[in-house]
């Protein structure tokens, strides 16, 4: 029977006021939510326009990765100003760990891959690269993981100062892409990596990376790409990225043209430098056969498997998820810069190999996007990566017809990549991404193809070109975009496939 206390039961009071006071916390934590949320607003929008800040002042400075005049203005590269920069700024790169990686072909990939078995291996591992697909963040990044939006503020800070001082002395304006190669330096070395892998932005002797002293360099096939500014023949191209060979630093060395080869092995012999290859694999050129391919549940490629073997290890069933003859040879030159650490001191378990192979993320590079049709996304620019890349597409993929979607460079041979093309494709458009001075109009493209295409059509925008493209296309076709890294990055944003999300 409840207790009377001056009339009032103390039961349903006592209840009363445990309610009255639930509704007040509740309240309470309610508000208190609602203005947490508005601060995490704010200071997300502080954090964004500082990093906003960062990106429109690098922005002032030239680069030469989307200049019109690229060519020209690429014979005019040298280290006196990145080295200034650098000296200014404590010289981070003199306390790293460098592997250094050149080459025409497949150098991102490799250093991925480089990347990736460090990684397994226990090591904290930077990876520079460029051009970059969707932010400019992917150009730094440890251990997988991309510099943060707040790191790059707080980097173009510090680096400021020194970008000024240089940029007006007599060494000339600072470009974009040594902003970006001191920033990763700074970056990697106050976070203590104990490796970073540098890929090349063009060449080697005169690149803005060519500043460090390795302890591996690696040099990827070699190709006839950039000719007017790299020189005409194997044997002039191969002297421009042999120059990242250093005083008794190991070199891996993927299959080269003989002209290349020759080249590499005289500077390297002089250099002191030794070179490690995969044992049997100049040369060797087989078909990926239906038993080296992974499928999945519902009957896609997913994986290529193969074996390598090295003068000290033999790989057995190596999963890659990158597919295409191409990356076999990308995945054996990664081994042999393994094997130059390995030979070196550095503890690197076979089983972070297999690990760091399965595991590699590189988007861009035969990377599938939606399932039907069927749409891959490739950076192939140049005549051998789209042969390649067409190649890659005959050997792993059932299909119907190919569509291909295509941007290309002002500085690439046009019509042998067109010739390529034709002989895989079913249908062509060609588009052209808005903010890049260094790309041909699509009417260009369609001018100089319709000879060679049977079947190719325009579009003025990426967007307008893809949705096309899916018009187009019945559930068993398959939709190749490629030309450009910069219509693959163009292409993940319409399918809003942020970096992270990937």
């Amino acid at each position: 029977m409840p207790i009377q206390f001056c009339g009032i039961e103390v039961e349903s009071w006592s209840s009363r006021l445990q309610e009255e006071a639930f509704e007040k916390s509740k309240k309470l934590l309610e508000n208190s939510m609602a203005l947490g949320t508005r601060l995490c607003a704010v200071t997300d929008n502080i954090k964004n326009l500082d990093y906003k800040a960062a990106l429109d002042y690098i922005e002032q400075f030239i680069d030469y990765e989307r200049s019109p005049d690229f060519a020209r203005q690429a014979r005019f590269y040298n280290l006196n100003r990145i080295s200034q920069l650098l000296d200014l700024l404590g010289n981070p790169h003199d306390r790293l760990k460098v592997i250094h990686v050149a080459g025409s072909k497949g150098k991102g990939s490799t250093a991925a891959l480089i990347a990736s078995v460090l990684t397994h291996a226990g090591y904290k591992t930077g990876l520079f690269t460029s051009p970059h697909l969707i932010t400019p963040r992917e150009r730094g990044r440890i251990d997988n993981e991309l510099i943060s939006e707040t790191e790059v503020a707080y980097y173009i800070a510090k680096l400021k100062p020194a970008i000024e001082t240089v940029s007006a002395s007599e060494f000339g304006r600072v470009s974009f892409f040594e902003i970006y190669t001191a920033l990763a330096f700074t970056y990697f070395a106050d976070k203590a990596t104990d490796f970073a892998v540098i890929e090349v932005g063009l060449g080697g002797r005169l690149d803005a990376t060519n500043v460090v002293s390795p302890v591996t360099s690696v040099i990827t096939p070699i190709g006839l790409e950039h000719t007017t500014i790299l020189g005409e023949t194997y044997t002039e191209i191969a002297s421009e990225k042999a120059e990242i060979i250093k005083q008794g630093c190991p070199v891996a060395l993927a299959p080269q043209h003989p002209d290349a080869r020759a080249v590499i092995e005289k500077v390297a012999s002089e250099r002191n430098a030794p070179i490690i290859e995969v044992k049997n694999f100049v040369g060797r050129d087989p078909d990926i056969s239906v038993s080296q391919i992974v499928l999945n549940s519902e009957g896609g490629t997913v994986a290529q498997q193969f074996d390598v073997e090295t003068d000290s290890e033999c790989y057995s069933q190596l999963t890659l998820p990158l597919l295409g003859h191409h990356q076999y040879v990308n995945g054996t030159t990664a081994i042999a810069a393994i094997e130059c650490l390995k030979q070196k001191g550095y503890v690197i378990s076979k089983d972070s190999v297999y690990a760091g192979f399965k595991n590699v993320n590189w988007y861009g590079r035969i990377q599938r996007v939606m399932s039907s049709p069927l749409v891959v996304l490739d950076g192939a620019h140049s005549s051998i990566s789209m042969e390649a890349l067409c190649r890659a597409i005959c050997e792993n993929f059932r299909y119907t017809q190919v569509i291909f979607i295509v941007s290309i460079m002002k500085d690439k041979d046009l019509t042998a990549i067109g010739e390529i093309i034709s002989k895989t494709a079913d249908h062509v458009i060609a588009t052209q991404v808005s903010d890049n001075p260094r790309v041909l109009s699509a009417e260009t493209i369609q001018n100089t193809w319709s000879g060679i295409c049977p079947k190719i059509t325009t579009c003025p925008t990426p967007k307008k070109a893809i949705s096309t493209g899916l018009s187009l296309a019945s559930p068993t076709d398959l939709i190749c975009v490629t030309g450009s890294l910069y219509l693959v990055g163009e292409t993940l944003k319409f399918f809003n496939l942020e970096y992270e999300k990937i």
